[in-house]
């Protein structure tokens, strides 16, 4: 088993109250939906990151690992065939959730759970991939197994997002995918009745259309994403 979870997601939208109105032709003297506004182009943007398997704001992600090596067809604990992957007699962890901008540590605990560094001199860090990657140097191996705990023995803590910091992550995303999420946040303002359950599943044909170039896809995972 593995997990990943976001320890820190800055609030930050892609697309502004004013942006957002220009493209919808609302008329940017009257503020009384301001509010709403901002929220479905949160919600907006947070179906598009699930949409794609991307981040995309500045985000410190945490993940955890069983054992070493995980494997492709293994799932996530949110029960999702994607991320983490370290392939039979490889040297490499395939991080979740581009782009990676950074690893911050990657740790692993005792039976005691107690917390050792892994040192970073022992690897270095791909962000030039889709998807990034802790890769091994030569003549190094992982941890030994055997003394480590059986849940959770890895820990990799990174930063992934557009952009290298929270100011800079609008300027950073690609404008397609800004694009994208006007739409979406428009279709969402427009059939607001369903918007608050409105699922990543329900996005329209069309929709998903102009979100399908920048969607992750495994060819080694049973899914395909």
């Amino acid at each position: 088993m593995s997990g990943l979870t976001t320890q820190t997601a800055w609030v930050t939208n892609v697309v502004s109250i004013a942006e957002f109105k220009a493209f919808a032709r609302i008329d940017s003297s009257d503020s009384t939906e301001n509010t709403l506004i901002e929220s479905l182009v949160f919600l907006a943007q947070d179906m598009a990151e699930q949409y794609t398997g991307r981040a995309i704001t500045y985000q410190i992600q945490q993940l955890f690992l069983d054992r070493l090596p995980f494997y492709a067809d293994e799932k996530l604990q949110e029960g999702v065939y994607t991320g983490a992957d370290l392939q039979a007699n490889s040297n490499y962890i395939v991080l979740p959730k581009p782009n990676l901008i950074s690893v911050d540590h990657v740790k692993y605990y005792d039976n005691d759970n107690s917390a050792s560094t892994f040192s970073a001199s022992n690897y270095y860090v791909d962000t030039s991939s889709q998807q990034g990657r802790v890769v091994l140097k030569n003549g190094v191996s992982w941890p030994t197994a055997s003394e480590l705990r059986n849940a959770n023995a890895y820990e990799i803590q990174y930063k992934a997002g557009y952009g290298t910091s929270n100011s800079d992550t609008a300027a950073s995303t690609p404008k397609l995918l800004i694009h994208a999420i006007k739409v979406l946040a428009l279709h969402l303002y427009e059939n607001r009745e369903v918007a608050t359950s409105m699922s990543v599943n329900m996005i329209p044909k069309t929709l998903g259309m102009l979100l399908e170039p920048f969607k992750i896809k495994r060819l080694n995972s049973p899914l395909g994403i």
